[in-house]
């Protein structure tokens, strides 16, 4: 493995070489152009440190690389999500800072993190939005536990419903939803008719393009004023909110 490398590193440079000086490569024999590559080799042998230092190098740059792809692909989400009034939430729409995540009801990781959502949405003192874009990519039920919850939303329930759903240690099933739904104060006739509309259909097919297209594959994934945090870390998710908070103090 080291060998292969160690090969590779030195055909690079020759190439790097040849890149820098072409007139002078064209000159160069096959015979001479192996004993280049052999000379680099041999260095890069007696000088590992450089080597490594040239892996990391590549490392750093490949993940500065991802992170700004990563931010080019968040920008349209972000604003495109940001000032979608449909989207349910809490808090000011312009408060200073803005957390969205993207779950599912059947992922504990969501139920684990739940607690830290609710309390970020509950005591925010008006600097703090939070959205709540649905992503059920776990289970069939999850499908219908997030159009009964858009369905909801239009009775003005969301947050009942929601919070009934990720507190909810079963399957969500047409049974389980109806009776968490009722409880919830929700008109379980109409939110059934609602669930079928081509409105929130749509909302849903967006809400997965938007999560795939920003790399989002697992739930729960966060996006606070723009920075991404993936899985339930409520640690990252409220030190991102703090440091919104203060700058914007």
């Amino acid at each position: 493995m080291i060998k292969r490398l160690l090969g590779g590193a030195a055909i690079m440079l020759s190439l790097s070489f040849a890149v820098g000086a072409p007139a002078q490569a064209e000159e160069l024999s096959d015979a001479q152009k192996a004993e280049i590559e052999g000379v680099i080799e041999q260095y890069l042998l007696e000088n590992p440190d450089v080597l490594l230092r040239a892996i990391q190098n590549v490392q750093v740059w490949q993940t500065t690389e991802q992170a700004r792809q990563q931010a080019e692909a968040i920008e349209p989400v972000w604003d495109a999500l940001v000032a979608d009034s449909s989207v349910p939430s809490v808090g000011p729409l312009d408060a200073p800072v803005t957390v969205i995540e993207f779950f599912d009801y059947h992922c504990g990781y969501c139920k684990r993190a739940f607690d830290g959502v609710k309390e970020l949405a509950e005591n925010s003192d008006g600097k703090i939005r939070t959205m709540f874009v649905e992503f059920p990519i776990l289970r069939e039920e999850s499908a219908d536990a997030a159009r009964a919850a858009l369905a909801a939303a239009k009775q003005g329930k969301y947050m009942e419903i929601h919070a009934a759903f990720m507190e909810n240690r079963g399957i969500l099933d047409e049974a389980q939803i109806n009776t968490l739904a009722k409880d919830a104060g929700v008109d379980v006739d109409q939110m059934r008719k609602d669930m079928q509309s081509p409105e929130i259909n749509g909302m849903l097919q967006q809400y997965a393009a938007m999560a795939r297209s920003i790399g989002v594959n697992g739930t729960p994934a966060f996006l606070i004023n723009g920075q991404m945090v993936s899985g339930a870390d409520m640690e990252r998710v409220n030190a991102l909110v703090k440091a919104g908070l203060e700058q914007a103090s």
